[in-house]
């Protein structure tokens, strides 16, 4: 879906702008799609009476909602991360990024939050439903068309100005989807090779993280029950209260994390200089030569990227050896860390990479007028277009050195700029994001079929339910630390092809 998006945005020529229209309409999409999942029962009662059928046709419904709200929500996802691309130079783009990094865990850390208060309690039922989860979907629905819309109305975004190849149908577009996927800028491809080994890497633990840490301590902390007394307990619940409490604290090590890295992290603009920056007069003279040497030990993004998968693969790798609820939960709050970098680091060195393929000198342009921009708030009348294209026309279109150029023509007539194919090479990313979780499951369907096979089938039926899902053999392998360890070794990989990556320099 975000190919095919960031494709037909980067070719629009709406007069609101490339990218809000598209993440207006995904928000709204998907906000009541939110509404139409917590509601489904309710709507659907509309138009038919109890019984099966109603049963049936609300399940349908819920299905489908779930299946437009992922392709509306990368809509959302897919334009406001070609924003940041667009509206900032290349000194600016790994801030950027940071800050979309910073904020996405920040929204994590929220959401965890208010999960965990009864809100049926707190709030009336008029105010968003009687559940929990029919009020979580109206806050996240609220949530989503207050911060798009603010940033629809704070962003000063281009509008590209016509030309002759506008007009593409669904199969030319699919077709130079697929060419540009396989004829990728060689910096490009390989940032693309990292983030599909750094995401087989990180599956397994963003799908079982939660189930891992209660699992560890239903089979090697919790007591057996009494003989005789059938052990009734909500497992399940108590495994998720447990999960959630680890992730509230990676959440919150991410958050920490995506303030302070960027402060380290030595920036796009500073890494050509040959001079370091002179620390304020007023320190003494001992902190001063120290900030001088802190200054050229500073990373750059790629070497952060690197030592953040060799990192997660240090702490992951030692998964089959954790046997208490403690050691488990600083195993899942520690990988914030390294969390907080590879939500950052894919896009603010696609973000560079994009801005540099833009940054030549302005071309005038003979012959025909080309496609251009014009940088507005929210519109632009047909009066400023036509007289921006007259401009492009006579060669007095001139564009700074420190934005993105959106398709100007090269002094040999072809389009030098490759800054209008943000949204495409930001929808090829998340290819490479997707195609992993394919592999991940794979390999985990593998993982678990050898390890846990039926391994709870012939219980007696005075068993307690859980003891038919939840494995309690102490001397047998966990297939979910298995399944983590298996990741560690392609982040090790990803560290490997970040580091070639980082000799492409």
């Amino acid at each position: 879906m975000q190919p095919i998006v960031g494709a037909y945005a980067d070719k629009s020529t709406s007069r609101y702008g490339r990218r809000r229209p598209y993440m207006i309409v995904g928000a709204l999409i998907t906000g009541l799609g939110l509404l139409l999942l917590g509601w489904t029962s309710e709507a659907v009662g509309l138009f038919l009476a109890e019984g099966d059928t109603k049963k049936n046709v609300t399940i349908l419904v819920a299905v489908l909602s779930i299946y437009a709200l992922d392709f509306s929500v990368n809509a959302v996802q897919a334009c406001s991360r070609s924003l940041i691309v667009d509206t900032l130079p290349i000194s600016q783009q790994q801030a950027g990024s940071a800050w979309a990094s910073r904020l996405t865990a920040a929204g994590h850390l929220i959401g965890y939050f208010i999960g965990t208060f009864d809100l049926v309690r707190l709030f009336p039922p008029w105010l968003g439903g009687d559940t929990q989860f029919k009020k979580m979907t109206v806050i996240s629905a609220l949530v989503l068309w207050i911060t798009v819309g603010v940033t629809s109305w704070a962003v000063t975004e281009r509008v590209r100005l016509p030309g002759d190849d506008d007009e593409t149908s669904i199969k030319e577009i699919l077709v130079k989807l697929w060419n540009r996927t396989t004829h990728l800028p060689p910096r490009i491809q390989s940032i693309c090779w990292v983030q599909f080994w750094n995401w087989v890497g990180w599956f397994p633990f963003l799908f079982y993280s939660s189930t891992f840490v209660g699992e560890v301590y239903y089979r090697y902390e919790h007591s057996a029950p009494e003989p005789g007394v059938k052990d009734e307990h909500d497992a399940l619940g108590n495994i998720g209260r447990l999960g959630s409490v680890s992730l509230v604290l990676f959440s919150l090590i991410t958050f920490c994390s995506s303030v302070i890295f960027p402060y380290i992290i030595r920036t796009p603009g500073e890494a050509g200089e040959k001079f370091t920056p002179r620390p304020p007069r007023a320190l003494a003279k001992s902190v001063q030569s120290l900030l001088i040497k802190a200054y050229s030990f500073q990373p750059d993004l790629t070497t952060a990227w690197m030592w953040s998968n060799l990192l997660f693969a240090t702490i992951t790798i030692c998964a089959p050896w954790v046997h208490t609820l403690a050691s488990a939960t600083v195993l899942v709050a520690s990988c914030g860390v390294p969390w907080a970098v590879s939500c950052w680091a894919p896009f603010g060195l696609l973000g560079v990479e994009i801005n540099k393929m833009s940054s030549g000198p302005p071309a005038h342009v003979h012959g025909p007028a080309a496609p251009g921009y014009t940088a507005v708030r929210a519109s632009i009348d047909e009066d400023e277009a036509d007289i921006a294209m007259k401009d492009i026309a006579q060669g007095r279109h001139e564009l700074a050195d420190s934005v993105l150029k959106i398709n100007h023509l090269s002094d040999h007539g072809a389009h030098s700029s490759t800054g209008e194919l943000a949204g495409v090479y930001l929808g090829v990313l998340n290819v490479y994001t997707t195609l992993p979780q394919f592999v991940g499951t794979f390999i985990s369907w593998i993982i678990f079929s050898m390890l846990e096979p039926g391994k709870n089938d012939n219980l007696a039926d005075e068993d307690p339910d859980h003891h038919r899902w939840l494995s309690l053999k102490k001397n047998a392998p966990n297939a979910i630390a298995i399944c983590l360890f298996v990741g560690a070794i392609c982040s090790i990989i990803a560290a490997e092809a970040a580091r070639r990556l980082k000799r492409l320099d």
